[in-house]
């Protein structure tokens, strides 16, 4: 074998070796485009080969000026992907300038094959054959260069400044990597473009008889960008390996701490697993650690797989980390409660690529909060019928005018049906009273219905104004007896807030119950106790319950909402903390504070219905 052939082959078969292991290595990671930009230069590089063998080999003036117009095919992959890679793997690099130096070279391309004989030269005369490496090789004789022939120089000149430019961003960046990546492949690339378009221009421009030579000063680029490229796989390599060792250390650390590490690949739909995380969803553990995700399917409930979803969704387009709870049910076992929290990673189209994280079973937590919110419904149900015990006698009061209003009207009406000739027209009126009475006494009782009622929270639209229009309809004997002023007034065009209507009446009668025993000492005049609604910002309303006593001491004022902690003789100190406890359930906030002027006020806020 002649040495040209040896030399070029040596470079086709190192060229195509590198693109195979570099396009591998992309298609294991198809997020490393910098690698699958090298693996077609790479690939490019032995299309050259090709061409300039082809060359070397003319017998012909139109032969050798066939094969100048396609080696521009490759030469135009290469510098689109030299540019592209630059841009990739050193993340700078100009835009415009990269595309620019796209753009001229594609222009290049197809002018070339849209005139006769090529691009570079306008009319080729005749060839020469000259002795090189031991063999006669063919180069160009007589040729007339094109006058487009400044677009290639054109070009050449912005690639060795697009890389500069690149390679300085690079070297200001401070660590010691990114100089040496800047140095290494920047300089490597700059040279080599350099040689290859010095030797171009005397060819083509100078009319040097000089055998086609492109691809050996390629070659130092590649073996430079081969070189900085293995490092990092030897790199993640390392950190592999490295990694390996962190996941068994993390692995024993989680599960002492009764976690479980997941990594869900979306695109497989196939999910890793250790092995505790496995026993929670009840896999056998000597089962591989992927675990196909169809196998899961059966065991989650139908109900959450929609939220899990769109909370990786979400995690993924916010960049951010979620949690989400979630139940299982195992054959023979009761439903558990697991809760799992990482990141998600998402494609440019906003597709889930990666999910991962940890997992941990709640369900016994789950178990205390179902039997810390039953206490709770007890105890404001006991707190309810404790209050409706102290306001029996507004209440009867309250149910004896309708009831006291029906037993005169049907007495005037059995009166006026004893006359000859009844008047039709009274009596529909004394009907009509009956009715309205009946309509108010029956609302009492619903409404001592509904607090007598041990219920769960039923959160729906309420009117602000409604709300405390009942609260004071309810108390207004109470507070006449008591000879309180009580004053209720809103904001006008408050939107509805988001609760239920039995438990936040509950609160309310408790905080104005208070506000009325606060004031009980003082003289008729000054007693009075005052509520008012406003809105918090856009999505709040707070309501304030503010009477005119003496306000709360101040070494007090911390524990009032403690469980059984009460200044009264006959208080059971259940009332302020089972209110709190319902604010907090509608996810609002209570707490007290003493006003400038004197006296107490009680402060509670309610989130708004959303519009939608």
């Amino acid at each position: 074998m002649s040495y040209v052939n040896l030399i070029w082959s040596t470079i086709a078969a190192s060229s195509l070796l590198l693109s195979l292991m570099y396009g591998l290595v992309w298609s294991m990671d198809r997020k490393s485009w910098a690698h699958l930009a090298f693996a077609v230069d790479a690939l490019a590089l032995v299309g050259t080969v090709v061409a300039e063998l082809h060359m070397m080999r003319a017998d012909s003036a139109a032969s050798w000026g066939e094969w100048i117009r396609w080696i521009q095919v490759p030469i135009f992959l290469r510098a689109a992907c030299s540019a592209v890679f630059i841009r990739l793997y050193f993340g700078t690099g100009r835009f415009w300038l990269m595309w620019t130096v796209i753009g001229l070279r594609l222009f290049i391309l197809v002018v070339g094959f849209a005139v006769d004989p090529n691009f570079n030269f306008s009319h080729i005369e005749s060839i020469d054959r000259i002795p090189f490496l031991g063999e006669i090789v063919t180069v160009v004789g007589d040729a007339r260069p094109r006058n487009l022939q400044w677009v290639a120089t054109l070009e050449l000149v912005l690639m060795q400044i697009y890389v500069l430019d690149a390679s300085i961003q690079l070297w200001r960046r401070g660590d010691r990597d990114s100089r040496r990546k800047a140095l290494i492949i920047g300089g490597a690339m700059m040279a080599s473009h350099g040689l290859e378009s010095l030797y171009s221009q005397l060819m083509i421009l100078a009319g040097v008889r000089l055998p086609a030579l492109l691809s050996p000063p390629y070659m130092l680029m590649l073996a430079a960008m081969t070189v900085e490229l293995s490092r990092d796989t030897l790199r993640a390599s390392r950190l592999a390996r490295e990694l390996k060792g962190s996941e068994a250390r993390l692995d024993v650390a989680a599960s002492a701490a009764g976690l479980g590490l997941w990594t869900w690949d979306a695109r497989g739909n196939q999910l890793w697993a250790t092995l505790r995380a496995r026993e929670m969803f009840g896999l056998e553990t000597a089962d591989s650690d992927r675990v196909d995700v169809e196998r899961l399917r059966g065991i989650f409930h139908p109900d959450d797989i929609g939220r899990i979803r769109a909370v990786w969704q979400q995690a993924a387009a916010a960049g951010t980390e979620e949690e989400v709870q979630f139940r299982i049910t195992l054959p023979g076992e009761v439903t558990r409660w697991i809760t799992a929290r990482g990141r998600s990673e998402a494609d440019m189209y906003g597709n889930l690529t990666v999910v991962q994280g940890v997992l941990r079973d709640v369900t016994d937590q789950q178990r205390a909060r179902e039997e810390i919110d039953e206490l709770r419904r007890e105890l404001a149900h006991v707190g309810r019928v404790t209050v409706l015990g102290t306001l029996s006698s507004s209440l009867a009061h309250e149910l004896s005018q309708p009831l006291g209003a029906i037993q005169l009207n049907t007495e005037a009406a059995e009166l006026l049906l004893q006359r000859p000739n009844p008047d039709l027209m009274e009596i529909r009126q004394i009907l009509a009273d009956i009715q309205r009475d009946d309509r108010r006494a029956a609302e009492v009782i619903d409404g001592l219905r509904k607090l007598l009622k041990r219920r769960q929270l039923e959160f729906a639209p309420i009117a602000v104004e409604g709300l405390l229009q009942d609260v004071a309809s309810l108390l207004k004997t109470d507070a006449i007896t008591r000879n309180v002023a009580l004053e209720c007034m809103s904001d006008p065009g408050l939107p509805a807030i988001r609760g239920d209507r039995v438990h936040l009446s509950q609160v309310l009668i408790n905080l104005i119950m208070n506000g009325m025993d606060a004031v009980a000492d003082l003289p008729v005049a000054l007693r009075r106790v005052t509520v008012t609604a406003h809105a918090q910002g856009l999505d709040s309303i707070e309501i304030d319950v503010i009477d005119s006593g003496t306000g709360i001491p101040a070494e007090i004022i911390a524990r009032i909402f403690e469980p059984f902690f009460t200044t009264k003789a006959s208080g059971m100190g259940m009332g302020l903390s089972v209110s709190r406890t319902i604010v907090d359930a509608h996810g609002g906030k209570l707490w007290a504070e003493n006003a400038p002027a004197g006296g107490a006020v009680f402060r509670l806020t309610v989130p708004v219905y959303p519009a939608a």
